[in-house]
């Protein structure tokens, strides 16, 4: 069994603040070692389900926050930029689950820690009239590949997310959101348990089918129209009005490429 982790920061166990997410940031070293225990939990969980072999995509900011020092055998780790398949980077039709670990809930979403969607510049991503976050818009490109979302671990609110759009999926709650910045953590020891069961669980059980595209296209609404006259001259997309671009195509992966090239060009449009 081949398994692809997509693995973020804002949900991991403990993380709570900005600080501690932002490289350089004084809590952040604090933060990636908690990354990395959380990782190390997931894979436990997918050896003991069975897994031979497990690519990993670092998928926060510029994907330099874990190392491959002391990863297992058979496990591979992937830089997430500035690849197109951006926090997907390394998958492919060849993988039989996607597990998403660290993950947290999308821009707008009430009390819930860290919340956003690709990145702060970023107010909504909208599909068939229903606002997608990170899970969401991740879950689909494995499902281009035909690969199913097994597991997802975050905050209470990222799991729900997850769960309102595959409800079979396996999940490890470790920490419930309070607030933006607020949240009652479990302890490292308890969530590394949570993790390890709760991969291995979804592992053996039978896979939720893969999340499809529903074939409609997808708008990008930002927080400011200097952010949206950026991102609306990357070659497919069609501005909408001062903050929104639409982006349409044959596949849900053109689809999700041109979104990143357009955040990319959106992100060179100045400070917030």
């Amino acid at each position: 069994m081949k398994v692809f982790i997509s693995i973020d920061l804002e949900g991991i166990t403990g993380v709570c603040a900005e600080e501690e997410t932002d490289p350089g940031g004084p809590g952040y070293p604090e933060a990636c070692a908690a990354m990395r225990a959380d990782l190390d939990a997931a894979l436990e969980g997918c050896f003991s389900a069975g897994a031979t072999s497990v690519v990993v995509c670092d998928a926060h900011a510029a994907g330099h926050n874990l190392r491959a020092t002391g990863l297992p055998d058979h496990v591979a780790l992937v830089g997430s930029s500035p690849w197109s398949l951006d926090m997907m980077s390394g998958l492919d039709g060849s993988f039989d689950a996607a597990l998403f670990v660290g993950y947290h809930a999308r821009a707008g979403t009430a009390a819930a820690v860290l919340e956003h969607t690709l990145f702060y510049k970023v107010f909504a991503i909208t599909m068939a009239g229903m606002e997608i976050g990170e899970f969401g818009l991740n879950a689909m490109l494995a499902g281009h590949f035909g690969v199913p979302c097994a597991f997802i671990s975050g905050d209470d609110k990222a799991v729900a997310e997850a769960r309102a759009l595959v409800p079979d999926v396996g999940t490890a709650t470790v920490k419930m959101s309070l607030g933006r910045t607020c949240t009652e953590a479990l302890s490292p020891a308890a969530t590394a348990r949570l993790i390890k069961e709760a991969v291995q669980a979804a592992l053996v059980a039978k896979l939720p089918a893969p999340l499809t595209w529903p074939g409609t296209p997808l708008q990008a609404i930002f927080a400011r129209t200097h952010h949206c006259d950026a991102a609306a001259t990357q070659c497919g997309t069609r501005r909408l009005d001062g903050r929104t671009i639409e982006i349409a195509g044959a596949s849900y992966l053109e689809v999700f490429a041109t979104l990143v090239a357009s955040l990319q060009m959106a992100g060179s449009a100045g400070p917030p």
